[in-house]
């Protein structure tokens, strides 16, 4: 079943991603300016490249595929850096194709170093994890490339500790855990509006439930006027008295549903894996409560045919 198979890759997240970090480490990747990078995926890989950006505090850039394909100048002298889990995505693998001659250098992230994308690029970082076998909703995969494009930014963290992430989603995401029925809103600034993109996708593909990501100064204007204060989970994504962790504070004082996550740790990497590895922990109890055996995308094979469509 794909839950359970997802419960296993969350959990294999604990010794995967130090043994991943000590690879990239060891990997001796080319010292790139971040100016001159730029990031572009889809889905869970989208967010990735929003959190490479806001890592890189705007140096780098992060583009949706597609519209980088309609105006492939802007990587023109630039390192374009395609992450894509599988490799084959048509619009990644038609953009490393056409930014030949244009960009300096095309790199994939993928765990498929002989997938499509990975031939047509000059370089390849692979990710490395556990796999099940069983397609279900994205963990691991995520948080590796996460740590793939902290890497080509040099903002790495030296250790990685992610038991207390288990007992701290209990204490920082109770009232989230108790949401059945949603709508949600993830709200976050900086790295974690990119962790908020990867929660809203996780509700929709797990859950099947209507899911958004949205910056805290957008809430606060037409998009207030649209959420119910008696069924709508607003999740404030925070990094300490930020202004995420204000907007939750103003909104539980008039009434609505909203919960904050927050993580104490000084480097960025680090705290935001815990946040991606405690949004997955929450979305799977979630799916536990609602005695669901498979993600949600799977169990509509036409819309399932349909993506596939889209996508590939």
């Amino acid at each position: 079943m794909s839950i359970e198979a997802m419960e296993e890759e969350i959990s294999n997240q604990i010794l995967d991603l130090p043994k991943f970090v000590s690879h990239l480490r060891e990997a001796h990747l080319p010292k790139l300016k971040r100016s001159s990078l730029v990031f572009a995926g889809s889905g869970d890989s989208y967010a990735a490249s929003v959190f490479a950006q806001e890592l890189s505090k705007g140096e780098a850039i992060a583009s949706d595929p597609y519209e980088l394909l309609t105006n492939i100048q802007r990587v023109r002298k630039k390192n374009l850096v395609i992450v894509s889990i599988s490799g084959r995505t048509r619009t990644n693998i038609e953009l490393a194709r056409k930014a030949k001659g244009i960009a300096t250098k095309r790199i994939a992230i993928t765990a498929n170093d002989e997938s499509p994308l990975a031939r047509e690029c000059d370089e390849i970082l692979q990710l490395r994890y556990r796999s099940t076998g069983i397609l279900t909703s994205g963990t691991v995969s995520f948080t590796t490339s996460l740590l793939a494009c902290s890497s080509l930014l040099w903002s790495l963290p030296r250790t990685i500790q992610l038991e207390t992430a288990v007992t701290e989603t209990a204490r920082s995401a109770t009232n989230l855990k108790r949401a059945t029925s949603g709508p949600f809103l993830f709200t976050g600034s900086g790295v974690n509006y990119a962790l908020s993109l990867y929660g809203a996708a996780k509700i929709n593909e797990v859950l099947g439930l209507k899911a958004e990501a949205t910056y805290p100064e957008q809430l606060g204007h037409a998009k207030l006027f649209a959420i119910d204060k008696k069924r709508d989970v607003i999740v404030c994504i925070s990094s300490g008295r930020d202004r995420a962790r204000k907007t939750h504070e103003t909104l539980r004082r008039q009434g609505f549903q909203s919960s904050v996550l927050a993580f104490p740790d000084r480097h960025v990497v680090n705290r935001s894996l815990k946040i991606a590895v405690s949004l997955q922990r929450v979305v799977f109890s979630l799916a536990k409560r609602r005695r669901i055996k498979e993600c949600a995308f799977l169990t509509d094979k036409n819309r399932l045919n349909l993506s596939s469509k889209m996508i590939y």
